[in-house]
């Protein structure tokens, strides 16, 4: 599971593919999915897309909601789903 600054900051200095080669397969929350924003033509948006259509990068739903709830008083959204999502 990750947050939004790893995939968008690897994305910007196009070596996304970093990630999968070590880790194969990404999981995020729709929360980091929205925040990577790749609608919008930004820098690192059109690699996202690709890794999200060929399937390497895939969104899931939160599982814990109760907690993303009470990280989200600290955090920010992207990163709390992504802890109650792993927990």
């Amino acid at each position: 599971m990750s947050n939004t600054s790893p995939i968008l900051n690897l994305a910007i200095i196009d070596q996304l593919i970093l990630l999968q080669q070590q880790f194969g397969e990404i999981l995020i929350p729709s929360a980091v999915l929205d925040e990577l924003k790749i609608s919008e033509e930004r820098p690192g948006s059109q690699a996202i897309r690709e890794a999200i259509s060929v399937g390497w990068i895939q969104s899931r739903e939160v599982t814990n909601e109760p907690l993303a709830q009470l990280l989200k008083q600290t955090l920010d959204k992207g990163e709390s789903e992504a802890i109650a999502r792993t927990l």
